[in-house]
């Protein structure tokens, strides 16, 4: 009973409390004001996230945009991707970084677009379930060049006259593939409109150069013989890319090779007397470039430093004057190879507007490379004439004499009789007129390294009883570039030369596709020490040479005018 009451009181007392404890309002400002608090803490908190995302999200976008620019730029050597990826390196951003690179590029414009993320941990929001954000950054860089300078420096040795692989002759597949390069490239130049992009220096090479008609007029080559154009360059010219001021190209002397040892008269001389094979400088149009592909013939030996060395001397700035005087030249002759557009060219090295491009192709090796020897090439020779008796005198120089053949009746240009005298001085006639030292360059243009020792100094040799002046000319007379003897080592040198102008160019910037084609191994070494990247070089057998041309001028042909 007693503890029923107990239970009815306390009871009581609960409700009694409870109802007191609703109706009372002693404490609510306390618990009011301590939400607020926590409120206030968790928007601090946030906005405590938020400033770290947003500062991150800044410094990522911040380094994705020197990024991409710099890896976009066409003075970058280095791989674009890897420049991206550098930059983010050293950035001082934490290694959680999620980033992808896109590179287009082509030989005149390169194009680097990339993605960036990274997690940022929440400190506040992750109490409201939120981890991590994420933060963003994208960005786009496109530098493109305008002008385009080419040289195309093409084999035309002997050997590009044999069957290839798909039973053409290599010169053909040659010819095709050039073809169709010259017109894909030019597809970037506006001939309605006139404006330019694209120039071609056309370069054939086989033992020599021909410069042609128009380069001799243009450049300085030595004057000692006006025969042929042929040129070659000295060592000392393939460790650079220009020519000095006042430097001459040397000119290959005007002899016959070919039959120096069963002829005595000159029969086909080494160097063409017209613009076989010539150089075409500078050129936009299509159809001279299509001409001279066309008409190209395939004789002689090899000398791709040769080539090469006129492929680029054509790019270079220092050729400036030589296309303005032609330019000024066309003007009065109305000849219509040469356009307005390019006057300015070649362009500096340093001109971020403009590339340049040499396409060297091969299907040899380096070989002879032969001239006259000096002390036989130019000025007076050791042989003079009287025009008006037809008398001849031969100089012996170790004997310091000169023999006068007789004249054989009927036969006054007979210079080799055994019938004669020794005399101080040569011959003089009756009058006292006296006779004329003929030049060395008219000696190799009328008669073979056989008839001018032969034909002149057997008899004089015989005289004196001291034929070594004769063997000198028969032996000595026909010289290597590098002043080895005959079939001595000089291809090894040319090696060097080829390799020392291609690094001369790839130090300025140009850029250098080399093609091997069906090429033996010291040809393909070369070649491909020369190409700019290992991407640049191509080893192709029959009509693949085609597919090199191509895809060099796939990327050329994209070449687009950007203001």
């Amino acid at each position: 009973m007693a503890f029923s009451k107990f239970k009815q009181l306390l009871t009581q007392r609960a409700i009694t409390c409870a109802v007191r404890f609703s109706v009372r309002g002693d404490g609510t400002v306390t618990i009011f004001g301590i939400l607020m608090f926590i409120l206030m803490i968790a928007v601090g908190g946030v906005a405590v996230d938020i400033m770290r995302y947003e500062t991150q999200r800044v410094q990522l976008q911040y380094t994705l945009d020197r990024a991409v620019l710099a890896a976009a730029s066409m003075n970058q050597t280095l791989d674009p991707e890897d420049v991206v990826l550098d930059y983010f390196a050293r950035s001082g951003l934490p290694d959680r970084y999620r980033i992808s690179v896109d590179v287009d590029q082509g030989l005149n414009y390169r194009s680097v677009s990339a993605t960036a993320e990274m997690d940022i941990n929440n400190i506040f929001m992750d109490f409201f379930g939120i981890r991590a954000l994420t933060s963003p950054a994208a960005g786009a860089a496109e530098e493109r060049l305008m002008n385009v300078e080419i040289s195309l420096v093409l084999d035309v040795s002997g050997s590009m006259g044999g069957r290839s692989a798909n039973g053409r002759t290599k010169l053909e597949n040659l010819q095709t593939a050039a073809t169709d390069f010259v017109t894909t490239v030019m597809a970037a130049n506006d001939y309605v409109r006139d404006e330019m992009l694209v120039s071609i220096s056309v370069i054939p090479y086989a033992g020599f150069v021909n410069a042609g008609s128009t380069v001799e007029e243009l450049f300085p080559i030595s004057s000692y013989h006006t025969y042929s154009s042929c040129t070659r360059f000295r060592d000392d010219q393939f460790t650079r890319t220009g020519l000095g001021d006042f430097e001459e190209i040397d000119r290959l002397a005007h002899f016959d090779y070919q039959h120096q040892y069963w002829n005595s008269e000159l029969q086909q001389s080494y160097c063409p007397t017209d613009d076989e094979n010539a150089i075409l400088p500078w050129s936009h149009s299509i159809d001279d470039l299509h001409d001279l592909i066309a008409g190209l013939e395939a004789r002689g030996w090899t000398a791709i430093d040769q080539g090469m060395r006129w492929g680029v001397t054509l790019l270079d700035p220092s050729s400036q004057d030589e296309l303005d005087a032609w330019w000024d030249e066309s003007q009065l002759t109305g000849i219509d190879t040469v356009h307005e557009d390019f006057r300015p060219r070649p362009e500096s090295y340093d001109d971020d507007e403009t590339l340049k491009i040499v396409v060297l192709m091969t299907d040899g090796a380096n070989t002879l490379q032969i001239d006259v020897a000096d002390g036989f090439r130019e000025g007076p020779s050791t042989i003079y004439y009287h025009d008006v008796d037809e008398r001849w005198s031969m100089y012996l120089p170790d004997q310091d004499v000169y023999w006068i053949p007789d004249v054989i009746a009927g036969d006054s240009t007979t210079y080799n009789n055994y019938s004669g005298i020794l005399s101080p001085t040569p011959y003089v006639a009756a009058d006292g007129s006296e006779s004329e030292a003929l030049s060395w360059p008219w000696m190799w243009a009328n008669f073979t390294n056989r008839g001018i020792a032969l034909g002149f100094y057997n008899a004089a040799s015989s005289a004196v009883g001291d034929w070594s002046y004769r063997n000198r000319i028969m032996n000595d007379g026909l010289d290597h570039f590098d002043g080895t003897q005959r079939w001595g080592n000089s291809a090894e040198f040319a090696d060097q030369n080829l390799r020392d102008i291609c690094d001369a160019a790839n130090t300025e910037g140009i850029v250098i596709y080399s093609i091997a084609f069906e090429a033996p191994l010291r040809g393909q070494s070369v070649m491909q020490h020369c190409a700019s990247s290992d991407g640049n070089y191509f080893n192709v057998e029959g009509v693949e040479i085609s597919e090199a041309f191509d895809s060099i001028a796939s990327v050329i042909n994209r070449l687009r005018l950007t203001q």
